[in-house]
């Protein structure tokens, strides 16, 4: 069994990450309709999922995340890379301007450690966007 964190579902060895559609089918039975989650999604360098771990919860519009949060899981898992998630509760799967400005953020955090971050996904209990897919990378 893949290392998971005490709040997620167990995941099958050598589970490839390649889509944000595999994130977005991993994470959504973990959504959470009453509070916004960040979540890390730690990745060997074949893109075999190590782990996943919700790094922060907050309320039921905003999640405050701090890199400190976030690297220290890729540290300790010893990921090649990572995905960031996060759900919207209010179903809509627009970026907002502060997820854009975390993004951004983390991106030069993932630069300076070289622990790339490969996507940003938001979802929603039905649907998903991904930074990637958008070319917002």
């Amino acid at each position: 069994m893949v290392r998971t964190s005490i709040l997620k579902t167990n995941v099958k060895s050598h589970y490839v990450i390649d889509s944000a559609e595999k994130v977005f089918q991993l994470l959504n039975p973990n959504y959470n309709a009453y509070a916004e989650e960040f979540w890390g999604v730690y990745l060997t360098h074949q893109m075999e999922l190590i782990k996943m771990s919700m790094v922060h919860k907050g309320t039921l519009n905003s999640c405050k995340i701090h890199p400190r949060d976030l690297f220290r899981e890729a540290v300790h898992a010893n990921a090649f890379a990572l995905i960031i998630a996060h759900n919207h509760t209010s179903q809509n799967v627009e970026p907002s301007l502060e997820d854009i400005r975390i993004t951004k953020k983390l991106l030069k955090c993932a630069k300076l450690l070289e622990i790339p971050i490969l996507d940003h996904v938001i979802y929603t209990k039905e649907k998903y966007f991904s930074f990637g897919e958008a070319k917002l990378f």
